[in-house]
This record gives C-alpha cells, structure tokens and sequence, in this order.
C-alpha cells in the first residue's frame, strides 16, 4: 500500500551567498537562518539579515574616525597660539576630514566585507548554536506538521551540512509523493555510508527529475550498487538511475559498466538514446557497452524503424 502522500512546498530560491540566509537579533545577538518574524530568545522584532548589521557596523566605524579628526581639529584651533595658526589647524583638519571621507566611500565595499568578515569570524560559535536550535525546532513541528519540518530543515541545510540533517530530510521526503515540478534537490543530501530511503529516493528522482542524477549520485549507486541490489526494489531503482545516466554522453562513458549490467532492462526510450549516442561517436572508448548495445537492439528491437 503506498503511503505516501501529495503535498507543495513553498517556494524556495538557493541564496547567492550561504550566509544570505543568517539573521542576527540586534537585541540578544542570537542568529537564525529561519524566516521568523521575532527572536526566539529575546521575542524582540529586531532580526536583521547579517549583511545590513555587517553594513552599519562598518559605517559606525567610519563615522568614528570622522568625528576624531573633526575633534582633533576643534581641539588643534581651541589651542592655537594666533588667529594664523587657528586657521591653518582649522583648514588642515577640514582638508584632512573630506580626504578621509572620500578615501572611506572608495573603500566603503571593501569596508563591509571586512566587517562581515569579522562578524562572522568572532561568532561562529554563536552562529553553530543558533543554527542547532533552529533544527530543534523543526523537529519540534515535525508530527504535527512535516512538510513545515521538511521546509525548516531545507532552510537550514544552507548553513548546517551533514550527514544528521540529510537524513531527517530524507526521512521527511521518503513520505511525500514527488513531483516534476517540485523544487527537488539531490546531490545536496548525499551521505557518506549507504542508506536505504536514500536509495529509494534517488530512483524516484530518476523517474521525475532525471537532470538531477549527476556525477556525485552516479559515483553513490556505483559505489553501494551491491547493498541497492539486495533492497526489495533494488533492480529497479538502478535501472532507473542507468536510464537517467545516457541523458549526458560523459556519464554514458564514465559510468558505462554499470548501464551496461542494466542495458537489457533499460526503457525503450533511454535504449534508443544510449544507441543514438554510441552511433554518433563509434570511436569512443564504450569498454564494451557499445557491443551489448547492438546485442540487444539485434534481440528487441531488429524490425524497429526507429533504430
């Protein structure tokens, strides 16, 4: 009985940069990469993205040199010995003020890096504690509702990468049926050591999202082929996969003996593709691939017009 069941996930856009997705409270100085209105900490509505508070840190800082040597020169022209040398103090500073000034707008940008640099430097152990309890909290909502918990811990998996986070996701998709034209991602929930649900999952995205199947999904299956084997489903997740692998002529090469274990089986389409592939480039070395090709197009396919 599948269980599985339909759901939508709201939209989603990778940021350009990884801490695009940190806040920081400027009450408590608690981080958070969740789209939350208020500080979980303080309840404060005070959360600002990292690169503003970065922005006014550096521009805080830049006043302050400002101000000192408009200081330094109102305390340069209150000791002057004449009216020449208060003068002199009083344009020296001016002129020494609006240089500083404009030498500080040409590095303005190079000024808000280094401070977000430092802000992220001095808080990483801030940040980590921030991002542990942001994924507390998704799992916190995660029987009542899992497709807020899949979602929080998506968000998340921006910053906090490991193998404990890609299997509570995994775990989430393994109950949602998948969908075209869902917002999918893979290669980004590859684990270290084999596991079963990701199997199933990566067969699935063969079947809906074949663009997604690249290099480091395709070393993955080769590498736990024996264990996706031995699953109840096992075959059929790695002829899906082989399938998704002759879209690219580089994978149909690099990944040749692993299509070849699955050619007989491969979908009519996917074998015309395959044979398509080897016809426009004979010269490539197919280790044999090309051989079982014509194997197999002799046995299924002889009085095919489309071959």
């Amino acid at each position: 009985m599948n269980k599985k069941r339909p759901v939508t996930f709201r939209p989603f856009k990778v940021p350009r940069y990884a801490y695009d997705k940190l806040r920081i409270c400027r009450r408590c100085g608690r981080f958070t990469a969740l789209g939350e209105e208020r500080c979980g900490k303080c309840g404060r509505a005070s959360l600002t993205p990292l690169e503003k508070q970065a922005t006014a840190i550096a521009g805080r800082k830049m006043h302050t040199r400002l101000l000192l040597i408009v200081l330094l020169t109102l305390a340069a022209v209150y000791f002057g010995q004449s009216l020449q040398q208060m003068a002199l103090c009083g344009a020296g500073g001016a002129v020494l003020a609006a240089a500083l000034y404009y030498m500080q707008r040409k590095v303005r940008q190079n000024e808000n890096l280094f401070a977000l640099n430092e802000l992220l430097g001095r808080n990483i152990d801030s940040i980590k504690e921030g991002l542990e309890i942001n994924r507390q909290e998704a799992v916190a909502v995660l029987r009542e509702n899992d497709v807020l918990a899949y979602e929080k811990l998506r968000e998340i998996s921006i910053l906090l990468r490991g193998d404990r986070i890609s299997r509570q996701r995994v775990a989430l998709l393994h109950g949602f049926q998948l969908r075209k034209d869902m917002n999918l991602e893979l290669e980004q929930l590859l684990l270290r050591d084999f596991e079963p649900l990701l199997a199933e999952y990566i067969g699935e995205i063969a079947k809906v999202r074949p663009e997604l199947i690249k290099d480091r999904t395709l070393r993955y299956v080769k590498n736990y082929e024996t264990q996706i084997l031995e699953m109840d489903k096992g075959e059929a997740i790695l002829i899906s996969v082989a399938g998704a692998a002759v879209r690219l002529k580089r994978y149909a090469l690099l990944y040749s003996g692993m299509i070849g274990r699955y050619i007989q089986d491969l979908p009519k389409d996917r074998f015309l593709r395959l044979s398509r592939l080897i016809s426009a480039s004979p010269h490539e070395p197919w280790n044999g691939l090309d051989l079982k090709v014509a194997e197999v197009r002799e046995a299924k396919y002889r009085w095919d017009p489309e071959f």
